[in-house]
């Protein structure tokens, strides 16, 4: 997921918990599919009750089912969460569908479908509905939802109704929150715990997250007219004819079933991430496109494609390249702009604690870190360096730019002071601008290394100069895509000390966060990474800045594990992805993950025909597959790689040739894995104590937030 970006208020979710506890049952499932061969997990449904047997029906969004590929399926069941715990199976419709909020002419009042069930409902409550006219701006609501993320049962989160319109309510969220998987959750009022809409739609707003909500009036509507006197209509029935014929004879789903934008019949099954059609004001979000940064829906989209080969090709090496992308999203393939901050204050000269340049010397302090350690290749910055290094072949240059800047700064000189050193230069350097050509980023990343560190730390110059590059406002060297994911990385090994000298921490930390605000605000995400002991013991710029940003905080306690860490990087959001030869039932011997959904592998391939795989899956239980046939002939001379996939391909090829000559793939990947199992628990258990600081730092510092403080700061300058 393009991610949710807001700062919110915690104590408000207490005050929402304390208002309406738990109850012993939870109140959603998630429905899974088979269309065809493929797993399909359409979002979250809710229970309702009715008076015919079996005592409830499942209701959900239009948008995560598409009639055709439901007209293939058999059946609809109802899970707990991630589990396999079935509550309940349908393999009809109550009533007659919705449809997507992205169809023409429709709305997100029309978005919803009610399933009768086979079976009553077990181990999940029934919800009343809220009764008419019962939304009101200002209302405190609660939503629940079965997250994508942890094999939870079902979470919540709090807002209050901001807009009420007969086609659509609008809540804005008090903290944020990951609602990938949500869409057809149910928007409880709070404290009836009635429901009063289904979850459809979110986007970034000035003051936090907005929701989109399909008021449950179109549901209550339904459930008064139910298709075959209750027994409901076989799935089948919606296939390719059925349904725009059943209309035409019975005239079932009223007005919102057949209002399109021209006033012609609907059309069925449109996908979730077609963009809304225009039908109101051009400032509406829900008129502007796919949810990326704008409003979309909740469902996971999951797009795989294999690039390279062809079906149908002829390959005469043992093992093929297979080259694709897989990414879980709500939109069209993304493209990301992503900018590596570099921190090279003077701290950084310390070392890491690790062979980071691979020379078998291990560099060590030299009196206490005020001279160069004694392998200059194994400071704190060079393993900056590596991990940057490492991140950049993450990437993939046909989605994604990347950009370099750098931070450090020094004070004002005082008078009859001598400046030496790096006063009097910038606090912060676009050492490269953003580039599909990833070799110059890492002949700048070279550079900075050559230089070396010095000055002191100005975080805040660091962010405004990224964001900078990012959205190409005036004093930027890059070019802006308004179409791009706009991602910042920052790496720092301790606390701001500018730009306020003299100690004013209290200071330096506020004009951090208000740079890390104007990012949100400018739609940039912030993953930071603290590194070392000193950033440690001071987290909470770099919590915060990720926190704000909807990012992710990373602490790293020995500096030179960041190499390793880094490689946790992903945009894609994939729980996992398989490439193997179905022919031979082989994995691939060899593959690469890219952080931005590109993929490379190799593939054990038997003489003749060979049918190769594909499979990826999200964290809320969607799968994908594709596959590709090629022709293995030995010796034949096979189709010339495309351009922008050789250096893929020579990474693959290169790793391949190295686990070979180690000797031991099996052994090292498992000897990897538990390492960097144990090293994920050690980094979630100094997140928690990084954070837990950065609450005491901030009562300690007396930081809260300060509307009149941050108005006062100018946003970033127009382009």
């Amino acid at each position: 997921m393009a991610w949710a970006r807001i700062a919110g208020l915690c104590g408000l979710l207490v005050w929402g918990a304390a208002s309406a506890a738990p109850a012993a049952e939870p109140a959603v499932a998630k429905p899974r599919f088979v269309a065809g061969t493929e797993l399909r997990v359409g979002g979250t449904a809710f229970f309702v009750a009715v008076d015919r047997e079996p005592g409830a029906v499942a209701v959900t969004t239009a948008h995560a089912f598409p009639l055709s590929e439901l007209a293939k399926s058999q059946e609809v069941w109802f899970t707990l969460g991630r589990s396999e715990r079935r509550a309940t199976v349908s393999s009809r419709l109550w009533a007659a569908p919705g449809r997507p909020f992205s169809t023409p002419g429709a709305t997100l009042r029309d978005d919803f479908l009610v399933f009768a069930l086979d079976l009553a409902p077990t181990r999940v409550r029934t919800l009343p509905l809220c009764p008419a006219d019962c939304a009101k701006v200002g209302r405190r609501v609660r939503i629940f939802g079965a997250p994508a993320a942890a094999p939870h049962v079902q979470d919540d989160v709090f807002g209050e109704i901001t807009k009420v319109e007969d086609e659509q309510l609008e809540v804005r969220l008090d903290v944020p929150a990951d609602l990938r998987g949500w869409g057809g959750g149910p928007v409880l009022r709070q404290p009836e715990g009635d429901v009063i809409g289904v979850l459809q739609a979110q986007w970034p707003g000035e003051d936090g997250l907005r929701l989109g909500i399909g008021p449950i009036d179109a549901v209550r509507e339904a459930l008064t007219r139910p298709l075959e006197g209750g027994l409901g209509r076989a799935f089948a029935h919606y296939g390719e004819g059925g349904v725009a014929a059943s209309r035409t004879a019975s005239g079932e789903g009223g007005e919102a079933a057949s209002r399109t934008a021209s006033g012609g019949p609907a059309r069925e099954g449109a996908p979730a991430d077609d963009a809304p059609r225009p039908s109101g004001s051009s400032d509406d979000p829900l008129r502007s496109g796919p949810l990326l940064g704008r409003a979309g829906a909740l469902s996971t989209d999951l797009r795989l494609t294999i690039d390279y080969p062809a079906d149908g090709d002829l390959v005469g090496d043992a093992e093929g390249f297979v080259a694709g992308r897989a990414l879980a999203l709500l939109g069209e393939f993304r493209r990301f702009d992503v900018i590596l901050v570099i921190d090279t204050s003077d701290s950084t000269r310390a070392a890491s604690g690790a062979d980071v340049n691979a020379n078998g010397v291990v560099g060590e302090d030299r009196l206490f870190g005020v001279f160069p350690t004694t392998d200059a290749g194994d400071s704190v910055l060079a393993a900056e360096i590596a991990a940057a290094t490492r991140v950049l072949e993450s990437f993939d240059p046909r989605s994604t730019r990347v950009g370099l800047v750098t931070f450090a700064g020094s004070p004002l000189p005082q008078p009859g002071a001598i400046s030496i050193g790096r006063r009097g230069g910038p606090s912060a350097v676009t050492e490269q601008a953003l580039t599909v050509e990833y070799g110059r980023v890492e002949k700048a990343l070279e550079h900075v290394l050559e230089r070396g560190p010095d000055g002191l730390t100005n975080m805040t110059e660091g962010l405004r100069t990224a964001v900078r590059e990012l959205k190409g406002f005036r004093g930027g060297v890059s070019k802006t895509d308004p179409g791009s994911e706009k991602v910042v990385l920052f790496f720092t090994d301790g606390q701001p000390t500018l730009p306020y000298d003299g100690g004013a921490i209290a200071q330096n930390v506020r004009s951090v966060l208000r740079a890390a605000d104007q990012a949100r605000r400018a739609g940039v995400t912030i993953h930071s990474f603290a590194i070392g002991p000193e950033a440690l013991d001071g987290p909470v710029a770099a919590v915060e800045m990720a926190r704000i940003t909807g990012g992710r905080f990373t602490p790293v306690r020995k500096p030179g594990d960041l190499v390793e860490v880094i490689q946790n990087v992903d945009f894609a959001n994939l729980e996992s992805l398989r490439v193997r030869n179905e022919t031979l039932d082989q994995p691939a011997s060899e593959l690469i993950q890219k952080a931005d959904g590109g993929f490379g592998a190799l593939v054990p391939l038997a003489a003749g025909r060979n049918v190769i795989e594909v499979v990826a899956r999200t964290t809320d239980g969607s799968e994908a597959r594709e596959q590709v046939v090629v022709h293995h002939l030995l010796g034949a001379s096979p189709d010339e790689t495309p351009p922008e996939l050789v250096a893929l391909r020579n990474q693959v090829l290169q790793r391949r040739v190295l686990s070979l000559k180690r000797g031991r793939i099996e052994a090292e990947r498992s000897r990897n894995e538990e390492l960097r199992r144990g090293l994920e628990l050690e980094i979630e258990e100094e997140r928690t104590a990084a954070e837990a600081r950065a609450k005491q730092q901030r009562r300690d510092l007396r930081i809260e937030p300060d509307a009149a403080e941050d108005a006062a700061e100018a946003p970033p300058e127009a382009p």
